[in-house]
């Protein structure tokens, strides 16, 4: 069993005895109780023998795992559960449900049960079949019609209540094995998912029984896979015993393109979105079972509180992928495999239609940046993945950019010797696997081009694609050889082009993995054998060793070692492609018009690899520190590093950064402090009933502003621009109580004035100064304050009003009680001393209301410091994960690093290097250390901005309003 909650080999997770009982093995739940990540679950379904095991394996670049059955009945049988990393995204876990095939006459018990496990416990739903899909393909999932049998969304549902599934159930992938379909092929997208719908809309029979009205209702979000024979031999060999080169290439392309999809699909949720984690999927599962087993309905309601409220809740987003400081680096990693797809078929992103300048010259030959290209990506609030080509002129950089646009057309093709692109270009489309991404493609103008005036224009034109993008594509002809690295001699200049640091000299070069971008070379019409002393070699072998370094101290050495030096030390990441020609020389002149059926055969598939790898592995671009960058901040960054080097300075990350966290977070401050305003606007309705009416709705109100800013915010030192937030809440929330408090007297006044027209209407007429009519206007007056007491809407000062009333009252009471010569003595005291009773309560209500205020304020001070150091400690650990993973990428690269110096022979360099690791890995631990945060938040300068001083209470704004009374 592999450590970290993840599985060498799968394991059963839910048996199903000969009886039909089912079975829970704890052993796995142990495993999933280990899994604090996010889960992405992937399960797959169906009919036996149509190969599921065998795609889940290959959906995990496994030729092995899942045991293939091969016509037999296994001995156990059930769900089987493999939990693995996830390939693409280090903070997640990949988990497969295999769940064995049924029969046609086990689909009304164990197969019905376990699909319907499977539909709960998924975030992916496969269903597997084989040959073609039409009716009675279709009747194979009537399972899905009884799942009112097992499930209800509440315990009191009525009969429709299976339809309220819609979005709740996971998205539903059908795979055909061994496709009769009669599909055609659009580019590169394979159109099965309209061969499906047709299926499911044939015939116009609205029957709510139907297996295809309850699928459309239950998965409104599906899709179709089609897989050819995988292989001449697929009916008479185990698949599990074919290698990879004896697959059809169809059949390839077709996994990759499932895999691909998959792979970016999103982690398991239940009921209201919240994230699922190993812990919290054990839970379900267990409680699942157990409610089968008993005969019980499963009440997703009921289940979602028992996930999330009988189980701590762990933070999900947490996850470092380095726990260990014994772990190695040369650990195998799973190979990522992704279709090639149109990125044009957007995720509701900016879409550009063709490409435009970012970055120019002037007519007097500076560099300056194009305002209609910042004004676009102003609008691109998603995380960016930017991929910059450099290299030569004439080399066809263009051609490449233009395949990862997923267009024919795009970057311009020039045909003649003279270069074409001028400056850099941007195209942002969106990214094709992962949703709420912008891909920008970023096309320099071509290095060396002999008609520019100034050289140095190039120098600073590559190192502004370094510094923008989070891949960096070096093209280049013919092979890798000292010519082509001499070519090459730009990334021996970077240490004059960037600094680090605003301060302190030294050589910085070392901090440059940490920030530069992947490396991908590609050599373009190569015409030499991968081979190296009579083996076959990959491409990155190929790159590997052109990037030898020679022994010997001689300026020649030097020479030849310094590019190949600063290309291993700066680059974090190393991956070269080889491409052959595409075809003649008129196929060349018009690459833009010659569709891939035109060129050469092995040309397409180099360049599908190329573009799968840069889809697959491109990452987020992100500052120093880790910060995500969107398209706004790429603009700015742009901007800022042009703004250098026109002014003769060398462009700094570090002020950089500061810049433009200046101006995010000022930004930031000024959109939460909007949101709270807004957000109070809406919600609250004045007066409130009471003071902690209001404070819940500034609770929540500032808790999402507070949560807007720290998402948008970054290197906030010393909490500067948190604490600008708080005191603007701070501002507006004493002016909504002050509001609140002034539209509560004035609605208590009117209502009192209003009661009290009657009353005075007797003073006027002289009803009062009768004998007896002290009585009467005691009697009115209880009747008016038990009235205004039972009026609703009154606020937060009914009783001070009335005990300002009452008060004002006593003068008049008093005149009364000496005009009636009726009453005797002892009544005039027992009266006079009814009403000091009535007068020290209504004192008491009053001082109670105010008190009731104060303390109130009180709590939101402290519930107002309790959420922003929440939410700093969730910011401060979110900054300590990407620091961990920044400390880990240049841990990895340094190690890489040093193994290959040893291999190479330099024993003394890779003994020096072993300091540098050493240090690295004191700050890895360092970051890494739960204290890490806690010594952050000690630093941490947040004061109250008093809310108690802001808001007036009191009774001092009442006490002019009844002078005009009587």
């Amino acid at each position: 069993m592999a450590s970290d909650g993840y599985m060498n080999e799968p394991m059963c997770l839910v048996e199903v005895s000969p009886s039909g009982s089912l079975k829970l093995n704890q052993d796995a739940l142990q495993i999933l109780a280990g899994i604090t990540e996010p889960v992405l679950v992937v399960a797959i379904f169906g009919p036996p023998n149509t190969g599921k095991s065998y795609l889940m394996n290959r959906l995990v670049n496994r030729r092995k795992g899942f045991r293939l059955a091969s016509g037999t009945k296994p001995p156990v049988r059930g769900m089987w559960i493999w939990c693995l990393p996830h390939p693409l995204h280090d903070a997640q876990c990949l988990i497969i449900l295999d769940v064995d095939g049924f029969e046609a006459k086990e689909q009304g018990d164990q197969g019905a049960e376990m699909s319907v496990l499977a539909l709960i416990f998924s975030s992916i739903f496969l269903y597997n079949s084989k040959g073609t899909i039409d009716q009675e393909a279709l009747e194979k999932l009537r399972f899905i019609t009884k799942l009112s049998d097992f499930v209800q969304m509440h315990s009191d549902a009525s009969e429709d209540d299976t339809f309220l599934f819609s979005g709740l159930f996971p998205e539903f992938l059908w795979c055909v094995r061994d496709s009769e379909l009669e599909l055609y092929v659009d580019g590169f997208r394979l159109i099965a998912d309209d061969y499906l719908n047709s299926i499911l809309t044939t015939g116009k029979d609205p029957d709510r029984c139907s297996v295809s009205y309850c699928f459309k209702k239950l998965f409104p979000k599906y899709k179709c896979f089609e897989f050819c024979q995988p292989c001449a031999e697929a009916g008479t060999k185990r698949l599990d015993e074919v290698f990879e080169e004896d697959l059809e290439h169809d059949f390839e392309m077709q996994m990759e393109r499932l895999r691909g999809y998959v792979l970016t699909g999103q982690v398991k949720t239940i009921l209201g979105g919240h994230k699922i984690n190993g812990l919290m999927l054990g839970k379900l599962v267990e409680t699942c079972v157990s409610w089968m087993s008993n005969g019980q309905l499963i009440i997703l309601e009921n289940l979602c509180d028992i996930v999330l409220c009988k189980e701590p809740i762990v933070e999900l987003d947490k996850a470092v992928t380095i726990s260990k400081r014994e772990k190695k680096v040369d650990q195998p990693k799973m190979e990522r495999i992704v279709p090639l797809t149109n990125p044009s078929e957007g995720h509701g992103l900016y879409n550009m239609d063709e490409p435009m300048c970012l970055i120019e010259n002037s007519a007097s030959g500076e560099l300056q940046v194009n305002q209609e290209a910042l004004n676009i990506l102003s609008e691109i609030s998603q995380p960016v993945i930017v991929v910059a080509i450099v290299g030569l002129y004439r080399t066809g950089k263009s051609y490449l950019m233009n395949k990862l646009a997923g267009k024919q057309k795009g970057f311009s093709l020039g045909s003649t010797i003279q270069s074409q692109t001028k400056g850099i270009w941007m195209w942002c489309v969106p990214h094709p696997l992962q949703p709420d991404h912008c891909l920008v493609l970023l096309d320099t103008e071509g290095l060396g081009d002999v008609e520019k005036v100034d050289k140095k224009n190039d120098s600073w034109i590559f190192a502004l694609a370094v510094l923008l993008s989070s891949m960096l594509v070096y093209n280049s002809l013919g092979t890798i050889d000292e010519y082509a690295l001499q070519d090459l001699h730009y990334v021996t200049e970077l240490t004059e082009l960037i600094k680090v640091k605003s301060a302190g000299g030294g050589d910085e070069s070392l901090e440059f993995v940490r920030f530069f971008p992947a490396f991908v070379w590609s050599v373009r019409d190569f015409t030499l054998e991968l081979k190296m002393n009579g083996r076959d070699v990959s491409s990155d072998e190929y790159l590997d060793n052109a990037l030898r370094l020679r022994h010997g101290s001689s300026e020649t050495v030097q020479d030849y070692n310094l590019p190949r030096e600063c290309i291993r030390e700066y680059f974090p990441t190393r991956k070269c492609f080889v491409f052959d020609r595409p075809g003649g020389k008129e196929v060349m002149r018009n690459m833009d018009l010659i569709a891939d059926s035109g060129l050469d055969p092995a040309f397409v598939n180099q360049a599908r690899a190329f573009v799968t790898y840069v889809y697959s592995t491109a990452q987020i671009k992100r500052l120093k520190g880790g910060h995500m960058v969107n398209g706004r901040l790429l603009g700015t960054l742009a901007v800022t590093y042009v703004d250098a080097i026109r002014s003769g300075k060398i462009p700094c990350l570090e002020s950089a950064v500061h810049a433009l966290a200046r101006i995010e977070n000022s930004a930031a401050v000024s959109e939460a402090t909007k949101a709270y305003e807004e957000q109070m606007g809406k919600l609250v309705q004045l007066p409130t009933g009471t003071w902690q009416e209001l404070s819940e709705v500034h609770h929540q109100c500032q808790s999402e502003s507070l949560h807007l800013f720290m998402e948008r915010c970054f290197k906030d030192e010393g909490q500067k621009y948190q604490q600008e937030l708080m005191n603007a809440v701070a501002e507006i929330y004493a002016a909504v109580c002050k509001k609140n408090f002034q539209e509560s007297v004035d609605k208590s006044t009117a209502i009192i004035l209003e009661l009290g027209v009657p009353m005075e209407d007797k003073i006027k007429n002289g009803s009062y100064t009768k004998p007896g009519g002290y009585a009467v206007f005691e009697k009115d007056m209880e009747a008016l304050v038990k009235i205004y007491r039972a009026t609703p809407g009154k606020g937060v000062q009914a009783e001070q009003v009335l005990r300002t009333f009452l008060e004002r009252k006593e003068q008049l009471s008093e005149f009364l009680r000496q005009a009636d010569i009726n009453l005797t003595a002892r009544t005039k005291g027992l009266t006079a001393s009814r009403e000091r009773a009535e007068m020290a309560e209504q004192e008491r209500k009053a001082k109670e209301e105010e008190e009731r205020a104060t303390q109130q304020i009180l709590e939101d001070e402290r519930r107002t410091m309790a959420e922003h150091l929440r939410q700093l400690r969730e910011k401060a650990e979110q900054d300590r994960i990407s620091l961990v993973q920044e400390h880990e990428k240049v841990l990895e690269q340094r190690l890489l690093e040093q193994e290959s110096l040893k291999q190479e022979g330099f024993q003394d360099r890779a003994s020096d290097m072993q300091r540098e690791i050493d240090s690295l890995w004191s700050q890895w631990e360092d970051t890494d250390s739960p204290s890490f945060v806690d010594l952050a938040l000690d630093t941490a300068t947040l004061v109250l901005p008093g809310f108690t001083k802001l808001i007036p209470f009191g009774a001092k704004l009442a006490v002019n309003l009844f002078k005009k009374f009587f």
